[in-house]
Parts: C-alpha cells; structure tokens; sequence
C-alpha cells in the first residue's frame, strides 16, 4: 500500500495519516476523523477512510 496516497483530498489526508492515527490508538472512524479531520468536509471519502480504519486495525492485531 501506498501510504503517501491522499485518501481525502478536501484536508489532504494520506493512507499514511490514517495509519498513524490508529497505531497512536485511535480506533474509530470518528476518532479517526477527530485525529486527522479525514471526512469531515465533503464526505466523500468516509467508506474509503472506514476501510482504512478496519484495515490498519486488523493489521494491528496480528
């Protein structure tokens, strides 16, 4: 995975931000949101940044 992709353009968040965020122990969209502000303008990029989410934390599991 490319982590330097931007997942929401409106606050230029990238994959890389949305993995930070959750290994700093976020674990939720929201908190997620709350970290980076990713999908919290257009919200276009909510099911995308949820996936990410899911991902990271299931990665975090292993």
């Amino acid at each position: 995975m490319n982590l330097d992709k931007i997942v929401c353009n409106c606050m230029s968040v990238t994959n890389g931000m949305i993995k930070d965020a959750v290994d700093s122990g976020a674990t939720t969209l929201e908190e997620v949101q709350e970290e980076t502000g990713a999908g919290t303008v257009c919200g276009a990029c909510v099911d995308d940044v949820q996936r990410l989410v899911d991902f990271f934390i299931e990665e975090r599991g292993k």
